[in-house]
């Protein structure tokens, strides 16, 4: 090997030795990088744990710094401030992070380090303030009982006399504003967030995070002595019902109404009538419900019970409990009629009422018969109903065009003969007949529903055709032969409780409603 090569080869190595050491020792330096800066502090030349130290005793600094919130209590109780430590309303800061990629400098290949200490030179980082939403909510209302002491209330509508519809207004109740509460805070540090993410101690846009505003002094302390403080956004808490959300039910007016007597029935009865109409009342319906009669005897039953009262088995008045639950049932459907509304389901009793024209009455037996009505109005139907005096009154509020009203018209198609029926009395002298009941005859008859248009029809709909069965003549007879009497039968259709919820099977008729 030549001389000049060797030399060379010896120079080479000599630098590269040079550098390898020069870039060890700037590597394993264990301060910061010269010009380095935090929010105005300079930290260019800070050992590792004096930067660290100096870091927490700054961000212990700005959680003490007062922060004045203001709020306007309710009921006139005016603006009042009060005071809270900034580090008590969820304080966040980026100081975690910007310590953690500070350590980089210090930890790994020394080369790694070094070329990381080259790039830091001069740089600036900033600290950034921020709050946890949920803390910074708890803290608000630990310090505002006041904002939560009331509670929200519904406006009301009452029915007054003479059907006037009164609304009590709904009353609201203050709260604070949540929604609006981190961006309130926010702005007390100076600024609102970009809501955009950044890497740590970049600058502004952390997300929900602030630029500190303020330059700090080399003691940590904030340049400014002034508190922080900002109003408290106070929202009013509306209750669920409001008068508008009740007027936009659409229930102006009585719309249709009627009336049956049940003055001359005995306790029994009368309390089932009064029990079933105060479970009906005040129910309200949306636009396409279905009212399911069936489920007002359940709860009522739950509710109060039903008492002995005549009810209808096997066509014949027998006692019974539950009797009367269809003149709810038969004035319900009769204002219903009137109202112009959809019959789902309804059937006629199997024996002429006492309180309702033929035609014009509804029948209940539990599992078997069933009245329902679907409120085809595009408002809500509100019903109402009334069992004083012997008089049960049901009503209907809703909306229905001033003009139109509807007429029901029945019309008896046939009148069916009482047959007779005999049963065997050997008590009676031999050859003697003795009137026990008188028959009633039954009938065949069509109901018609007229919708009128400032009195005249403009349209008719056959409502139903109903047949009522004839009640036979009953005699007692010991002229020997067989008796007619067929009232033993074991047929399941027989033992079908209409008008009542229970009877038993009984020989004899019982007396009429």
């Amino acid at each position: 090997m030549k001389p000049w090569v060797l030399r060379t080869m010896v120079v080479g190595v000599g630098i590269g030795l040079a550098l390898t050491a020069g870039t060890a020792l700037y590597g394993l330096q264990r301060t910061l990088p010269s010009g380095m800066t935090l929010s105005g502090w300079s930290v260019g030349g800070l050992e590792r744990g004096a930067f660290r130290a100096g870091l927490e005793e700054r961000v212990a600094s700005i959680a003490g710094k007062d922060v004045s919130m203001t709020a306007k209590l309710p009921q006139g109780g005016g603006a009042v401030a009060r005071s809270v430590k900034l580090g008590e309303l969820g304080l966040r800061t980026n100081a975690a992070a910007i310590a953690a990629e500070a350590e980089l400098l210090f930890e790994g290949p020394f080369w790694e380090r070094a070329m990381l200490r080259w790039q830091w030179r001069g740089r600036e980082l900033t600290l950034e303030l921020g709050f946890e939403e949920g803390a910074l909510a708890s803290a608000a209302k630990k310090r505002w009982p006041e904002l939560y002491a009331a509670q929200p209330v519904d406006a009301k509508r009452t029915i007054v006399a003479g059907d006037r519809i009164v609304y009590t207004p709904e009353v609201s109740a203050p709260r604070i504003d949540e929604a609006k509460l981190l961006a309130a805070a926010l702005a007390a540090l100076g600024g609102e967030s970009t809501g955009e993410a950044a890497s740590p101690g970049s600058g502004p846009g952390s997300s929900g995070m602030l630029p500190f505003p303020e330059a700090l002094k080399p003691d940590g302390r904030l340049l400014s002595a002034e508190p922080l403080g900002f109003p408290m956004p106070v929202v009013q808490l509306q209750p669920k019902v409001t008068v508008a959300s009740l007027k936009a039910q659409g229930i102006e007016r009585v719309i249709a109404s009627y009336t049956t007597s049940f003055a001359t029935s005995k306790a029994g009865r009368k309390y089932n009538v009064s029990k079933t109409a105060a479970v009906v009342h005040d129910r309200l319906m949306a636009p396409g419900d279905v009212f399911d009669y069936a489920k007002i005897i359940k709860e009522t039953e739950e509710k109060f019970g039903f008492r002995e009262a005549p009810v209808i088995l096997n066509g014949k008045m027998v006692p019974g409990i539950g009797g009367g639950i269809c003149q709810v049932s038969t004035t319900l459907y009769n204002a219903v009629l009137r109202a112009g509304l959809e019959i789902v389901e309804r059937r006629n009793h199997s024996l002429p009422v006492s309180y309702a024209p033929l035609g014009q009455d509804a029948t209940f037996a539990s599992g078997y018969i069933n009245f329902k009505f679907r409120n085809s109005t595009d408002k809500y139907i509100l019903i109402r109903t009334s069992s004083e005096g012997g008089r049960l009154t049901v009503k209907l509020f809703g909306s229905l065009d001033a003009g139109v009203t509807y007429e029901i018209k029945s019309v008896t198609l046939q009148e069916i003969d009482p047959p007779t029926k005999y049963v065997k009395n050997a008590s009676l002298p031999k050859g003697s007949v003795k009137l026990l009941q008188r028959g009633k005859p039954g009938y065949v008859v069509e109901t018609y529903r007229y919708k009128k248009m400032n009195g005249k029809i403009v349209d008719k709909e056959r409502i139903s055709k109903d047949t009522y069965k004839a009640q036979p003549s009953l005699y007692a007879s010991n002229a020997g032969g067989t008796s007619s009497d067929d009232r033993k039968h074991d047929s399941k259709s027989e033992h079908i409780v209409e008008d009542g919820v229970f009877a038993p099977v009984f020989d004899e008729p019982a007396e009429g409603m």
